[in-house]
């Protein structure tokens, strides 16, 4: 597929965000970035494929399938990133769809982790 969405405008990660991400996990604030904080980035960055009339995505038939992270380096509250979102596979199983996504997430050092995320997004009803 390989299908690139524009890349996202800077995006700040606040200690606020990185606190309450922490506390709903039930982690000590530590400062540093919790390992899964980047969903709450990366994920909105795929927001672009609802819009997109020639993909068609339907967000109330995605569940949420998996996630993989891998951290280039450490990232700390302040820093501004980015992301860019590349569609690397679609499968259709049974009528449904697998949706792997890949996103690099970049700051002004350059890549600091990718992520991947799996999207199931049922088919029509028979």
């Amino acid at each position: 597929m390989g299908r690139s969405l524009p890349t996202t405008e800077p995006v700040a990660v606040t200690a606020e965000s990185v606190t309450r991400f922490a506390e709903a996990l039930g982690l000590a604030d530590t400062g540093l970035v919790p390992p899964t904080y980047l969903i709450s980035l990366t994920l909105p960055a795929a927001d672009r494929l609802i819009d997109d009339p020639d993909f068609g995505l339907d967000w109330s038939r995605v569940l949420h399938r998996e996630q993989r992270f891998a951290y280039h380096r450490e990232l700390r509250a302040g820093a501004e990133v980015t992301c860019a979102v590349t569609v690397e596979s679609i499968k259709t199983v049974a009528g449904s769809d697998l949706l792997s996504l890949r996103t690099e997430v970049r700051d002004a050092e350059g890549l600091a982790a990718e992520v991947w995320t799996t999207l199931f997004v049922a088919g029509d009803a028979q």
